[in-house]
């Protein structure tokens, strides 16, 4: 039997050669069909007949094509039937509808965007496809990051402890090669060190003298908490002291009755030479007598009338037998005061002969005492002279010109011999100036600050003239009010003023506050006990 091939014309065929009567050659076929050469209509049922309809004929595997449709294409009964628009990859279609093969505008080629199918399922169309611009500085799409814009991103988001983080090149990812872990002994990041890792630096090389060099706990600084630097009258690392910086320590607390403590020159550790043991009957360093051992002093040598003199437990004199000239005017645990008129003030005059201050309105300066003084039963070798009136003993600190009434809280609180504490001006233009001295002999010396200064807002030429004068032999001091008047100043004889003496906050008194008690010729004198 010969096969024939038919064609079913519609729309779509037309360009093969089909008629618009939809007339087919039919090969011939010797048992049935028509003779090759004859022309059959085929007529569609669904149109009643007419050769003219649209309606496209079924075929024998029940596919029926779309009508008007330039794609649609039916073959034969034994032929596969394909469709574009249907959503699924048929044939010879690389894509078609959404079906697109699980290929995007990244396997494309693409940074990101919309791949779609082109109308006739023969490609891709790639016009919803987008290439971002790496390096513009703005993050886009799917880019971690582009230049300096990091989107917020840091080392610590990134999970370290320290660094900066960048871009990588392609704006894919955050480059943290800059970041650092404190404590992974690895310096990284902006880390200078990292737990032992030193890179060879010591406390030496970073201008101490001696010690051992650390790493901060966040590893960006390095640790110089042990580290020494003797010679610089500060304690730091592991010194117990530094030149006069004892850290508050005396031959006391180190277990001694009296005495000076010095710090050895290595500083690592107390020079306890000039200690002393009280009771064993020999005058020892710091000590005014000891036992039965007065040094050949009485009360009248020491400055008193007269009367028995003693020596105390802690080896200083005890006045208490003495004939003592003035009128008591209080006491606390360390000294008591007198008040004495009238007679001729002992106080040295030391404007020819002192080292000035150079002090300013407002400040204040160490100086050395030229001996060991016993403050509150604390030895001093230097005391700090204040511009506003005062001696402090201990630290380098300022007392403000603001008085108050003692004791007082006001800063700084231990130790403090208030002259005439007031508004000074010892910076002003003249001869306004505070001097030291230290005078006399070993063993019988005196140190001498003197006040040759206005009141604030007083007349620069018309000075007042206070002195305080320290004792080595008797432990004693002694005040001078010589001049405290001031032309033109509503502060005379201490109008404004605090005199008076104070350990700390709690145990002190005054002589006068805020009163004009400090007329000339006045002498204070406080007595040790």
């Amino acid at each position: 039997m010969r096969r024939g091939l038919v064609w079913f014309c519609g729309a779509g065929l037309l360009a093969l050669g089909c008629s618009d009567d939809s007339t087919v050659p039919i090969d011939d076929d010797s048992s049935t069909g028509t003779p090759m050469g004859t022309t059959t209509t085929v007529v569609d049922p669904t149109t009643g007949g007419d050769p003219s309809a649209t309606s496209s004929p079924d075929s024998s595997d029940g596919t029926t094509a779309e009508p008007g449709s330039d794609t649609a294409m039916v073959e034969s009964s034994t032929g596969p039937v394909t469709a574009c628009g249907n959503d699924v990859i048929e044939d010879e279609e690389v894509c078609d509808g959404t079906d697109l093969g699980a290929e995007d505008c990244a396997t494309q080629g693409f940074d990101d965007g919309d791949l779609a199918c082109a109308a006739d399922c023969s490609g891709y169309d790639t016009r919803g496809c987008v290439n971002y611009n790496c390096g513009n500085g703005v993050i886009e799409g799917t880019e971690a990051c582009d230049g300096v814009d990091l989107g917020g991103a840091t080392c610590q988001t990134e999970g370290f402890d320290s660094g900066t983080v960048s871009c990588q090149l392609g704006c894919g990812a955050i480059d943290t090669s800059d970041c650092g872990t404190c404590g992974n002994v690895i310096v990284d990041g902006d880390e200078v060190c990292d737990d032992i890792v030193l890179f060879g630096q010591t406390c030496v090389s970073q201008g101490y003298s001696s010690g051992q060099l650390g790493c901060s706990p966040d590893c960006l600084t390095y640790d110089y908490a042990n580290c020494i630097q003797c010679g610089n009258d500060i304690i730091d690392g592991v010194e117990p002291c530094d030149g006069v910086d004892l850290g508050g320590e005396t031959c006391q607390t180190q277990g001694f009755v009296g005495g000076v403590l010095a710090c050895e020159d290595e500083c690592g550790a107390f020079d306890i030479s000039g200690c002393n043991a009280c009771g064993n009957d020999i005058i020892d360093a710091g000590e005014g007598c000891d036992g039965m051992n007065l040094g050949g002093q009485t009360c009248a040598s020491l400055g008193l009338i007269g009367g028995n003199l003693t020596c105390s437990a802690s080896c200083q004199y005890d006045f208490s037998g003495c004939d003592i000239p003035g009128v008591p005017f209080g006491s606390d645990t360390g000294y008591t005061g007198y008040v004495i008129q009238g007679a001729p003030l002992p106080c040295d005059d030391i404007v020819a002969t002192g080292t000035p201050t150079l002090l300013s309105d407002d400040s204040q300066i160490v100086v050395p005492i030229g001996f060991t003084f016993p403050m509150y039963g604390a030895n001093f070798t230097n005391v700090t002279i204040q511009s506003n009136g005062a001696l402090h003993f201990d630290t380098n600190t300022y007392m403000t010109l603001g008085n108050t009434c003692v004791p007082t809280a006001t800063n700084p609180q231990a130790n403090n011999l208030y002259v005439i504490w007031d508004d000074l001006n010892p910076g002003l233009a003249g001869p306004s100036e505070v001097y030291y001295q230290t005078l006399g002999p070993v063993g019988n010396r005196r140190f001498v600050a003197q006040w040759e200064t206005a009141y604030f807002g007083g007349d620069a030429n018309d000075l007042i003239r206070v002195q305080a004068m320290l004792d080595e032999l008797s432990g004693q001091i002694t005040v001078c009010y010589v001049d405290t008047i001031n032309a033109g100043s509503a502060r005379n004889n201490g109008a404004q003023a605090t005199s008076g003496i104070q350990q700390n906050s709690v145990n002190g008194f005054q002589y006068s506050c805020n009163t004009p008690d400090l007329i000339n010729g006045t002498q204070l004198l406080y007595i040790p006990f």
